[in-house]
């Protein structure tokens, strides 16, 4: 069998959402496949490698739909090209800010903590909004090596907890702005904890049964087994971590994989609100893996993860769309804006309260 011809077979028969427990019985699925397998044998073997390589990338872009899947040639170039926002992905993120743009932002108390050299540091700050203490959990990304990292996150975790009951936040926003994935266990540390209750990473969390085709590709699927996934750990909470406020989470078109994963798990927390743009639709094909071929390497999910909001499916390539829409540049602003008129609502509602009980009196 040629390389384009093996590849596309790997993929059609392991790709998650192609070959998850429900997945044989979809016709449109069947036929997603065929399609696929149809236009990979139309690439013209006679071009060189290189170029046929280039072919099979553009091809799993138009017709795999999976927003993890990837594939290198042997120089290691990525040949599946990834449609990008028009903006940075550290246009945004509080935790880029300076002191200064963090002062003008009247937010104090900043923190920032290093997870692991060369990556974005995370903030932990506070903000005073009509007299109310609201806590500013900001994190730019999930990325690296998380043994590294295991010591520094649960540092920021500690923090997190610390600063909650020493400023007593009414409010928290998460920013997970330009944030594209990794590992989000330390938002399910956190949400459990403040929540009381066990968070799900996902609807469904089905393990694929990928079929290696050499002996590397064994090896690393045999160690990747070892793996503890998503939902097979839960954090237990004391009465001190319980939070009652309300959770507003920023999100945008950068958000991706671990970070979409960080969006639903705060999702189902009760006075939850999530603010800005869709996420990217990078979730399907979730725990990923690269997986080394006769020419080249094909990263390919090892979990099929299915997501439903007020009861529609959330579509891979399409994203979470946020219960607040607005433009990533906005979504801070707006979220104050949204604190404050729960603020106010709260106002009236006790004022309509003290009448009505003085009116009993009367």
């Amino acid at each position: 069998m040629d390389h384009i011809s093996q590849y596309a077979e790997f993929i059609a028969n392991n790709l998650p959402e192609w070959n998850h427990q429900k997945a044989k019985d979809d016709k449109k699925i069947a036929l997603q496949k065929r399609r696929f397998l149809a236009s990979a044998a139309k690439i013209n073997r006679d071009m060189p490698q290189q170029k046929q390589m280039e072919a099979l990338g553009r091809l799993i872009a138009q017709q795999v739909p999976d927003n993890h899947i990837e594939l290198y040639d042997e120089k290691g170039r990525q040949l599946v090209a990834k449609e990008e926002p028009q903006y940075s992905s550290k246009a945004y993120n509080l935790a880029y800010k300076s002191t200064e743009e963090l002062s003008e932002l009247h937010i104090t108390d900043v923190r920032h903590f290093k997870i692991q050299n060369g990556l974005a540091q995370w903030m932990i700050a506070s903000k005073n909004i009509k007299g109310k203490s609201t806590g500013i959990v900001a994190v730019p990304s999930f990325g690296g090596n998380t043994h590294l990292q295991k010591e520094n996150r649960q540092k920021f975790v500690e923090a997190f907890f610390t600063e909650k009951e020493r400023q007593n936040w009414q409010n928290i926003i998460f920013d997970f702005r330009g944030n594209q994935g990794g590992d989000a266990d330390v938002i399910k540390e956190i949400g459990e904890r403040i929540g009381g209750k066990e968070l799900s990473y996902a609807d469904v969390y089905e393990p694929i049964d990928i079929q290696p085709i050499n002996q590397k590709q064994a090896d690393i699927l045999d160690k990747k087994k070892q793996v503890i996934g998503p939902d097979d750990v839960h954090y237990k909470a004391n009465p001190k971590d319980n939070f009652s406020g309300g959770i507003y989470v920023l999100q945008d078109a950068w958000c991706a994989s671990a970070s979409e994963g960080a969006v639903w798990l705060l999702s189902q927390l009760p006075h939850s609100l999530s603010i800005g743009e869709q996420t990217s639709g990078c979730f399907a094909g979730s725990a990923p893996i690269r997986l080394p071929f006769e020419s080249g390497v094909l990263k390919i999910g090892t979990y099929y993860c299915a997501r439903n909001k007020n009861g529609m499916p959330l579509q891979e390539k399409e994203g979470i769309p946020a219960d607040i829409s607005d433009a990533s540049s906005n979504a801070f602003l707006k979220a104050q804006m949204q604190i404050e008129k729960e603020m106010e609502k709260s106002k009236i509602k006790d004022i309509n309260l003290f009448k009505s009980l003085k009116n009993k009196e009367l």
